[in-house]
């Protein structure tokens, strides 16, 4: 777990992983909850973070022809 400040008191607040990053449209590594004051929101992605979330490129016309050809299903 790590720290950081609250956006709102400047309290201690600490910096959860969010469980659906990743999933869907989750881009937000961590989410921050102040100890102090209860706030809770999304923390600032790093940018490694940014270029590891980004969308891979869809997969060529050629090879799902040839994944169907075979019979290699979705």
């Amino acid at each position: 777990m790590r720290e950081a400040s609250c956006p709102q008191c400047r309290g201690a607040a600490r910096l959860v992983s969010n469980p659906y990053y990743g999933a869907g449209l989750a881009v937000h590594r961590d989410l921050l909850v102040c100890q102090e004051c209860g706030y809770s929101g999304f923390a600032e992605n790093d940018q490694e973070a940014v270029e590891e979330a980004a969308v891979a490129e869809p997969e060529g016309v050629l090879r799902r022809l040839l994944r169907a050809l075979r019979g290699g299903g979705g």
